[in-house]
């Protein structure tokens, strides 16, 4: 789709405007930020999603020559100007951004949503939260985790006298938990609102964990939401009008499939409470049009960072959201020229059944981007599944069946896999507590060997830091270093993205860029090393050969993006080596402490990195 800058014509036409838009004209030194035009207002409004990291108050105005003008304002701009070329020079707005006082601007045919909960508090983990809702008298406090001195969030209700909500967030234990509680009407069919519970586990990791309270005929249910990559959770709007509000997030499965950290897109994911079941309704016709704005905001970010149209990350969330409005074909076809076909991002697909989640080795086979993006969107239900799709260099000549999405809703679900690695001779295991969080039973698996079932011997939720034993001893296990420094070469290992990528393990080369995590953290080291989901509680080695860290975290793209208008590039984060000494001190586990002193080449490093890791899955 072409795209072509037309801010100006809006603005211009503006000068010679009628009586009609005085409502709209701006006097002194306000002005309107005249930041786009288009024609269709569904385009427009993608458009101004566009920038609502930038500007909150930005909007939609038809003109009178019939265009819409996406505009941000009003803004005191004493120097028009200088204003624009400091936003320009930073990349804020585009360079044909017109600063006008709004003359011709006729009415305001959009804006954001202003939808807010009914009540909303925070948990600071120092004073009970107390709230009302109707019938429920609502308490936020917290309890100890058992472990150190970790507290975990919990939210009761009572209703004439009697318990009737209890809601925990174990999964999210701090020396200083935090909750947020909402009061939301979800359910248009429910007699009461419901009670959104949430808590971003920090520090360690990535996540926001929601619990939602449902009265479903007499009885308050708890269901559990999804767990949200970043800190905040699920977001809420009335798309559909109907007076309750739908649970937007993204399809995290698109994160770190096709792409690295900094080239990673995932379409948007909505999701609807009916009766006590979240169920995806993303497909569903109501939210069509929704989507295809979405789609327009994808579109237009990729008018200005043309680099986008052959990142395969963007390309798979891309072709997603086209699925979703009824345009696989034409998204397809349109892919297939475009895609990155030198990338080394590697993606693999099993040729036999897996056992216990793992392929069997010899058994897995490297495919090509559209081969991996069809299978991942027939697993995922954008797109019906067919047969067998044909070959990268023959997809030219033979056209995709034309798709039409299925609006029926879908079940949402939760898999849990990660790292660890042999801290002793006897078959210790470390590897972050968020990895086997609520399992049932855990297994490892070196990356030379079998499956094995592995018992939980200790945690450390403050730290994200669990220990696992395995009956089985190894002669491969890290020797531990203390004392890393800035700007000092490190490498990762780990098994991302299991399903996908290779079950032998990845190895990725960086740096330590800072000594500290986010808010000066001082547990925490910022390496470059790319990581995806699954790197979790993999080795961080020195170029000896030395574990200095635990690979736990990254900054979310999606939101950082939102919130500064720029991609962070590979700013992911590792446990100090001091903590992890401290936490095995503490369960009375002795380890070999750093030995060698000898420069690895990276293949070397590699081997020692293969030899000392497992994947972690948890059941």
């Amino acid at each position: 789709m072409r795209i072509v800058s037309i801010a100006a014509s809006v603005a211009i036409c503006a000068f010679g405007s009628s009586a009609l838009a005085d409502s709209f004209t701006l006097s002194g030194d306000a002005r309107w930020v005249a930041l786009a035009s288009r024609q269709s207002l569904d385009e427009a409004i993608g458009v101004a999603h566009a920038f609502r990291w930038r500007f909150p108050t930005v909007r939609v105005m038809q003109a009178t020559n019939g265009w819409y003008a996406i505009v941000a304002g009003p803004e005191r701009i004493p120097n028009p100007r200088a204003y624009k070329e400091a936003l320009v020079r930073t990349g804020e707005i585009p360079g044909d951004t017109i600063i006008t006082r709004g003359q011709g601007y006729v009415a305001e045919v959009w804006k954001p949503s202003t939808f807010k909960p009914l009540i909303q508090a925070k948990y600071d983990g120092t004073k009970q939260v107390n709230l009302r809702s109707g019938e429920l008298v609502l308490t936020v406090s917290s309890l100890p985790s058992g472990k150190e001195s970790g507290r975990f969030p919990v939210l009761t209700g009572s209703a004439n006298g009697r318990l009737a909500i209890t809601a925990r967030l174990e999964e999210s234990s701090n020396e200083v938990p935090n909750a947020e509680v909402a009061v939301v009407r979800l359910d248009p069919t429910s007699a009461e609102p419901q009670v959104v519970f949430s808590s971003f586990w920090g520090g360690a990791h990535c996540c926001t964990v929601t619990k939602i309270a449902t009265k479903v005929g007499t009885e308050w249910r708890v269901i559990q939401g999804k767990t949200i990559d970043g800190d905040g959770g699920y977001t809420f709007d009335d798309i559909d009008g109907d007076g309750a509000a739908e649970l937007l997030s993204v399809d995290q499965t698109f994160l770190y499939t096709f792409a690295p950290y900094a080239g990673s897109w995932a379409p948007e994911s909505i999701s609807r409470l009916s009766g006590d079941r979240l169920v995806d309704v993303t497909a569903h016709p109501t939210f069509r049009t929704y989507m295809r704005q979405e789609l327009y905001r994808m579109e237009y970010l990729a008018s200005r960072e043309p680099s986008l149209w052959r990142s395969n990350g963007f390309l798979a969330a891309w072709v997603a959201t086209k699925a979703v409005v009824g345009e696989f074909d034409d998204a397809w076809n349109r892919m297939l020229p475009l895609y990155d076909r030198g990338t080394d991002w590697p993606l693999t697909e099993c040729t036999v059944a897996k056992v216990g989640g793992s392929c069997p080795d010899g058994r897995e086979r490297t495919i090509e981007f559209p081969v991996a993006l069809r299978k991942h969107l027939e697993e995922g239900g954008y797109i019906p599944r067919s047969a067998p799709a044909p070959r990268p260099e023959s997809v030219s000549v033979a056209r995709p069946t034309p798709v039409t999405p299925s609006p029926a809703p879908k079940e949402e679900k939760r898999a849990s896999s990660g790292t660890g690695f042999f801290v002793t001779r006897e078959g210790h295991v470390v590897t972050n507590n968020h990895v086997i969080e609520g399992c049932a039973s855990v297994q490892i698996k070196p990356s030379n060997g079998s499956t094995l079932p592995a018992r939980i011997l200790a945690r450390d939720t403050t730290n994200d830091l669990a220990l696992l034993k395995a009956d089985e001893p190894t002669d491969k296990f890290a020797t531990i270093r203390a004392g890393v420094r800035l700007g000092e070469a490190v490498a990762a290992f780990g098994f991302p993205l299991n399903s996908v990528l290779a079950s032998s393990g990845n190895f990725t080369l960086g740096n330590v860029t800072a000594l500290a995590g986010i808010g000066d953290d001082s547990r925490f080291l910022q390496i470059s090393t790319p990581v995806q989901p699954g790197n979790s509680g993999g080795p961080l080695l020195d170029e000896n050969g030395n574990v200095v860290g635990v690979v736990t975290s990254k900054l979310n793209a999606l939101k950082t993006v939102v919130a500064i208008g720029d991609v962070p590039q590979n700013v992911n984060f590792a446990i100090k080596a001091g903590a992890l000494t401290t936490f095995l001190e503490s369960t009375r586990v002795e380890v070999l402490h750093a030995s060698s002193v000898s420069r690895l080449s990276p293949p070397d490093l590699a081997d020692v990195a293969s030899s000392i890791s497992v994947f972690v899955r948890c059941d």
